[in-house]
C-alpha cells in the first residue's frame, strides 16, 4: 500500500510494467496534463481529467465530501441575508461576487477553498460551507445566491443599500435619541444628502 510520495512513484512504474505486458488494462486514458507548483491547479487538472474519463457521471446535485474538504459550495439563508456584502470583502479567493449596480450576490465554485472566512465575517450567520463536488462546467459557472430590491435615497434618489438593510437599520437605530423625531429621515438618504441634511439643520 502507497504511504508516502516515494510509494507512488515506485507503485507507478511497476503498473507502467505491467501494462507494457498486457496483464493491467488501462482503467482511462493517461493524462498529459503537466503539474504545476500550485497544489491547487494540479488538483484541479487531475479532476478535471478523470471526470472527463468516468464512464458514469456526476449526479446534478454533486457528490457530498467531507467537511474537512477544500472542494465544495456555500448554502444561504435568504430569509437572514441582508445583502450587507461582508462576505464578499472577506473572502480572500473571489469566489464570493458584488453588483456595484445591483444589490445581487454571486459565487463562483471553483476558486472556493472552503476556508469559512465568509461564514464568520456574516454578522447575520446566514451562510454555512457544503463541501461537495460538481461538474467542472458547474464549478466554473457565476451562480446568484441572493438578490433583492434596491433602497433609494429619499433625498436624490440614488440606490444605497437594499431595502430589507434600511428597514432593519430603521429597526435598531429608531429608538435612538440621534434620530428621533424628523431626523429618523436620514436614515432613509445616502451618506451625502445625510450630510447636507444634517448641515441645513445646524445653520
Amino acid at each position: 500500500m502507497a504511504s508516502s510520495p516515494d510509494d507512488l512513484s515506485a507503485v507507478s512504474k511497476a503498473m507502467g510494467l505491467f501494462r507494457q505486458r498486457r496483464a493491467l488494462s488501462p482503467i482511462c486514458t493517461p493524462a498529459s496534463i503537466g503539474l504545476s507548483n500550485q497544489k491547487r491547479e494540479t488538483l484541479e487538472a487531475v479532476l478535471e481529467h478523470l471526470q472527463k474519463q468516468a464512464k458514469t457521471p456526476l449526479p446534478e446535485a454533486g457528490v457530498a465530501l467531507p467537511k474537512s474538504s477544500l472542494l465544495g459550495g456555500l448554502a444561504i439563508n435568504k430569509n437572514a441575508c441582508t445583502l450587507c456584502m461582508s462576505c464578499v470583502s472577506g473572502c480572500p479567493e473571489g469566489a464570493l461576487l458584488d453588483n456595484p449596480d445591483e444589490p445581487i450576490l454571486s459565487f463562483i465554485e471553483k476558486p472556493c477553498v472552503q476556508c469559512g472566512l465568509c461564514v464568520q465575517t456574516c454578522p447575520e450567520k446566514a451562510l454555512t460551507l457544503a463541501p461537495r463536488l460538481q461538474t467542472i462546467e458547474q464549478r466554473k459557472q457565476k451562480a446568484v445566491l441572493n438578490e433583492t430590491q434596491a433602497f433609494h435615497c429619499i433625498s436624490c434618489g440614488k440606490p444605497f443599500g437594499t431595502l430589507k438593510m434600511v428597514d432593519l437599520m430603521l429597526t435598531k437605530l429608531g429608538a435612538h435619541g440621534a434620530f428621533a423625531g424628523a431626523a429618523m429621515d436620514r436614515l432613509k438618504m445616502c451618506s451625502d444628502c445625510r450630510v447636507v441634511d444634517m448641515v441645513k439643520k445646524e445653520i
